[in-house]
């Protein structure tokens, strides 16, 4: 248990968060400070164990990078969108916000683009870590509901990162890689079945829940190890890439809630979601097309480093 003390009592007095105190203001920062550290040590825990297996073991990055995004993220997907409130306002809401965030940033990195000539900008600045990070991170911070609208969320920018992602990288249409992804079906599936009220025999059911259960500790172990494999090697336009994914994100997301009245856990995981940094997937196309494979790496890497201060930052405001 996370204790703090009153400074207000003489003598001082340790207290656990749970108990009442005469400070108001007090006790609730502990309480606040409390939950920071109970949602984001986990997943950089986790995190840091996949860095260290990435050189210990002889575990196969593309093997988890694979089985994560073929098997237990459609599983997950299935699972969380069969079992949620369909509430079409909200989600509608949820992918309009990813989407005024992506046309955001998108922007400020064709302007950055401009005079850069580095077409692996729009690839670290604007499609942002949906799934190893957010997920989890909605789910622990918010409950169930954060999880169910970071899964909208997620399987927008999954179907973003797929089809306009890989036009950007490749100089082609993506539409056919769309339709090759599991994600979309289990997605797909568990809207309809929210949908039509009904629900699977648990004999069927269980297995996937079983499988989706897995989703979340296999991207974090599957973002330590490929973080280990990446270096920094272009400070000068990473830098200013990352601000365009945080901060430009941040800003647009706090435009978008604040124009349309966005309140409660939509809100909350739009925030969250808007300053996460770029998705390592963005590294694997970079170097499959040669679109700037070091600037994109060293983006993701400098990113996800900023996120120590980043993410525990914003949560502290939005619990």
């Amino acid at each position: 248990m996370f204790w703090c003390v009153n400074p207000n009592n003489r003598p001082p007095v340790v207290r656990p968060l749970d108990l009442p105190s005469r400070s108001g203001g007090f006790s609730l920062s502990c309480r606040s400070l409390s939950v920071l550290i109970d949602t984001t040590f986990p997943i950089f825990v986790i995190v840091l164990l996949g860095w260290l297996l990435a050189a210990r073991s002889r575990l196969q990055v593309t093997t988890l990078a694979d089985l994560a995004l073929l098997v237990t993220s459609p599983a997950l997907m299935f699972s969380v969108l069969a079992g949620a409130d369909v509430d079409l306002e909200a989600w509608g809401t949820l992918i309009g916000g990813a989407l005024w965030v992506v046309a955001g940033t998108a922007s400020l990195a064709w302007m950055y683009y401009r005079t850069s000539g580095h077409r692996g900008v729009f690839l670290s600045a604007v499609f942002w870590n949906a799934g190893n990070l957010t997920l989890p991170l909605a789910r622990l911070a918010f409950g169930e509901p954060g999880l169910q609208a970071a899964a909208v969320i997620f399987v927008t920018m999954a179907i973003l990162n797929s089809t306009v992602g890989l036009w950007i990288a490749k100089g082609d249409n993506g539409l056919s890689e769309v339709v090759r992804m599991p994600l979309v079906y289990g997605s797909v599936g568990g809207l309809l079945l929210a949908l039509s009220g009904q629900s699977l025999p648990r004999m069927l059911m269980e297995p996937i829940e079983m499988l989706g259960a897995m989703a979340i500790p296999l991207m974090l172990l599957n973002l330590g190890m490929q973080l280990r494999m990446l270096s920094i090697d272009d400070y000068q336009h990473s830098v200013v890439v990352v601000g365009i994914r945080v901060l430009g994100g941040l800003l647009f997301a706090g435009l978008f809630v604040t124009l349309f009245g966005v309140d409660g856990i939509e809100r909350k995981v739009l925030l969250l979601g808007s300053i996460m940094p770029a998705a390592v997937i963005n590294v694997m196309m970079a170097q499959r097309y040669d679109t700037d494979p070091s600037l994109v790496a060293s983006a993701v890497v400098l990113g996800t480093l900023l996120s120590l201060v980043t993410i525990p930052t914003i949560l502290y405001f939005l619990t």
